[in-house]
């Protein structure tokens, strides 16, 4: 058991001082003599921290399309009689694309024009029967005026003859009159009497007639109206013709160019949107590129960023516009946003249809403190720089803001006097000993550690 132990221990003994020698001689390496070897240094770049605009960007193919295109097409059936454009043509708004022609619709305005005309005269015959009736009243109410005037004559007439029979009648029983004046005195009396009930009965008659006369006013004003009203219905017809026949006259909707046609002289016009165009017009003063933008970069489009739209087409052209519309959803299918851009086209000079490049500038931060993107390292979440001091390479922990792929925005951690290794900073150890490349001569030529 002794001896097994000691053969252990011997064992583990050599192979400690295998071990430390091994270490020992990797940790100090000898040259060919025997010595210690040169330490080695690394050559690096330097950049210094710049201002600089920096932006986040996203770009994507599109195509140009016109901000409106309209299918022009026949509201009402006709024969074309004459066309005025051509594909290429540029057109006016309200400008006479086409003209159709309809004889029955022609004639039937001409009637529903009469049938105006004629409500015209029948309002005009029943304003002139309330003036009629107007008369026919003042004369009742005048009638009845007079007649009543002639009430109080009579009413008058009749006391005068009761007092007088009265007298009389006393006289003739004190016997100091004859009884032929008292029958002539009654005999006037039943007359008054007689009087008073004519009077009355005229009135009567009178106020029938006024009663009668009102009424043949208020119908002749009654029949104005009702003629006022055929006049406007007259006149709702004929414009209802009017509206129609308007529709032969085939008209641009906006500004633009003509860029189809399929009408010829002669041919027979069908109403309605399932059948082929007669033009198609498309405005040309804004031309809209449509992109679609992936999802990582969805909540950072916003209307009025920024875009650059390149034209393969014409040389890379360039022009710049803005976001003018979002469409806020997301399609699910593709998981893209759409984004509309519009682009003012003086002149007619972009094309639908034409192949471009937008770019759009989610975000820009001018006069930035930036590096770099090859001199910033981000491990774990945190993003560090490595800086030259005193001839050794120290890292220094940095916080970044936006980046475009080649600037990457620097939020603090450096300034513009520090000396950053411009490239593999991550293949660098913390105080490992670095010599700065002067740009003005080649680099030595030196093995890597």
């Amino acid at each position: 058991m002794t001896n097994q132990m000691h053969i252990d221990y011997s064992i583990t003994l050599i192979i400690g001082i295998t071990f430390s020698a091994f270490a020992s001689g990797c940790d100090r390496p000898v040259d060919g003599k025997g010595g210690p070897a040169p330490r080695i240094v690394r050559t690096v770049e330097i950049t210094h921290p710049e201002r600089r605009s920096v932006s986040r960007s996203v770009g994507e193919p599109g195509e140009l399309e016109a901000f409106e295109t309209t299918a022009i097409h026949a509201k009402i059936a006709g024969y074309v009689k004459t066309w005025t454009v051509n594909i290429g043509d540029t057109v006016q708004k309200g400008r006479i694309l086409a003209e159709l022609s309809v004889p029955e619709l022609e004639a039937e305005l001409k009637q529903k024009q009469a049938a105006v005309e004629q409500a015209i005269a029948k309002h005009q015959q029943a304003k002139s029967a309330v003036r009629v009736a107007e008369a026919n009243t003042a004369g009742a109410e005048a009638k009845i005026v007079e007649v009543r005037a002639g009430t109080r004559r009579v009413e008058a007439d009749l006391a005068r003859w009761k007092a007088e029979f009265r007298r009389i009648e006393d006289l003739h029983a004190v016997r100091a009159q004859t009884g032929t004046l008292l029958d002539e005195t009654r005999s006037k009396l039943r007359s008054s009497e007689a009087a008073c009930e004519e009077i009355a009965a005229q009135i009567k008659s009178a106020e029938v007639a006024l009663i009668q006369t009102q009424a043949a006013l208020d119908a002749a004003h009654a029949d104005v109206v009702a003629a006022s009203s055929t006049i406007d219905f007259a006149k709702a017809d004929a414009k209802t013709v009017e509206a129609n026949l308007a529709y032969t006259k085939i008209e641009a909707p906006f500004d633009g160019v003509v860029i189809q046609r399929n009408v010829n002289t002669g041919d027979l016009t069908q109403p309605g949107a399932d059948k082929p165009p007669l033009f198609v017009v498309a405005r040309s003063d804004i031309i809209t590129i449509r992109v679609n933008v992936p999802e990582s970069f969805a909540v950072d489009v916003n209307t009025g960023d920024r875009a650059v739209v390149k034209l393969q087409e014409l040389k890379d052209k360039t022009v710049e516009g803005k976001v003018t519309r979002v469409s806020w959803a997301i399609d699910p299918k593709v998981r893209t946003l759409r984004v509309e851009i519009d682009i003012p086209n003086p002149g007619g000079k972009l094309q639908p249809g034409l192949y471009a490049y937008a770019t759009i500038v989610a975000e820009e931060h001018l006069n930035a403190l930036t590096l770099p993107a090859t001199a910033v390292v981000t491990e774990q979440g945190r993003s560090y720089c490595a800086v030259v001091v005193a001839g050794k390479a120290v890292r220094r922990p940095i916080e970044i803001g936006i980046g475009d792929g080649i600037l990457t925005e620097i939020v603090s951690g450096v300034d513009r006097n520090d000396s950053v290794i411009k490239s593999n900073a991550a293949s660098l150890a913390d105080g490992q000993s670095v010599e700065i490349i002067d740009p003005a001569k080649p680099a030595p030529n030196r093995a890597a550690p």
